[in-house]
């Protein structure tokens, strides 16, 4: 029989080695180096010291550049997913950024204002007003950082998805005679990525949650059509590579078949990837299951759209 010290050691070394392995992933997950992070509007940023993980009134950008050796020139913003009401940074922000810089693609994470179930009086909601000003950042600092103005695309899962959809349908172009300089470069991403996305609000499809953090609780007719992003597709939005899963119960996956089916509808190039096994919120892919095979899918997409191809 187990002596109460031998037990209690044993306890200590299980413990140790569940913290180990929880370190081990958060690691794998987080991409190599202090990100540098760069306010979105800085005239809405509290010095670093009191800002927070959870604190969300305070945009910003956190910066992976590609390892030198591999980096192409292209880079993505990503939005991390969480219903409009939190964002999941590990699993659908720095492991995303770290898959991208493996690419050769430098990656920003951003942290958007979370909209509170309203929208402000501009009617532009808080994460897209984020969105945007990320983009135009991207373009003005495109020489400094290495990076080719013409292949800044926007990334997003879940309602994170929602958010890259609306950067690419409700895009603003560049004013060459703004007062402010960042003005004067277009908000429009080049291409988009969504997985497993919220993009209609339309009450028969939407994700509930998302709906109601981003436009409350009996928001008029005109904002819900207006941010249900199948039904602003155009010939000018970015061409746009998508996956879910046929076993998603959070999100229903006619979301990410409507998005599709208008962008073919306008001849704007799209690639949909649908998994019979995922779920919902799989992130880079779990292993054993079907959509585990996105990344890879999305990768060849990237590099046959030329996103990927060196800058020269």
């Amino acid at each position: 029989m187990a002596t109460p010290l031998r037990c209690f050691q044993y306890i200590i070394v299980l413990v140790a080695g569940v913290l180990s392995a929880v370190c081990s992933a958060v690691a794998t997950a987080t991409p190599p180096g202090a990100a540098k992070v760069i306010p979105v509007f800085p005239h809405l940023n509290v010095p670093t010291s009191q800002q927070t993980v959870a604190n969300y009134a305070w945009p910003t950008l956190q910066y992976f550049p590609a390892p030198a050796a591999k980096a192409n020139g292209a880079a993505v913003v990503i939005c991390p997913g969480g219903g409009y009401v939190e964002e999941v940074m590990q699993w659908e922000g720095y492991g995303p950024a770290a898959w991208m810089n493996k690419l050769g693609v430098t990656a920003f994470v951003l942290k958007y204002r979370l909209p509170k179930g309203k929208l402000p009086r501009s009617g532009v909601p808080w994460p897209l007003q984020d969105v945007r000003r990320a983009v135009q950042i991207i373009r003005a600092h495109a020489k400094q950082w290495h990076i080719d103005p013409h292949r800044i695309g926007v990334m997003g899962f879940s309602a994170g998805g929602h958010l890259a959809s609306m950067a690419g349908t409700h895009w603003v172009p560049a004013n060459p005679n703004a007062a402010d300089p960042l003005n004067r470069f277009s908000t429009r991403p080049d291409f988009l990525v969504l997985g497993y996305p919220v993009i209609s609000m339309k009450r028969s499809i939407t994700h509930p949650g998302s709906r109601q953090n981003l436009l409350g609780n009996h928001p008029p007719r005109s904002e819900v059509l207006y941010f249900s992003s199948e039904l602003q597709v155009n010939a000018t939005t970015p061409p746009t590579f998508i996956t879910c899963a046929r076993d998603d119960n959070t999100v229903p996956i006619q979301n990410s078949i409507r998005f599709a089916a208008a962008m073919h509808k306008v001849g704007v190039p799209c690639d949909f990837k649908l998994f019979n096994v995922g779920g919902h919120g799989f992130g880079l892919g779990r292993p054993g299951q079907d959509s585990d095979a996105w990344t890879g899918d999305c990768a060849r997409w990237l590099r046959r759209m030329g996103f990927l191809s060196k800058s020269r």
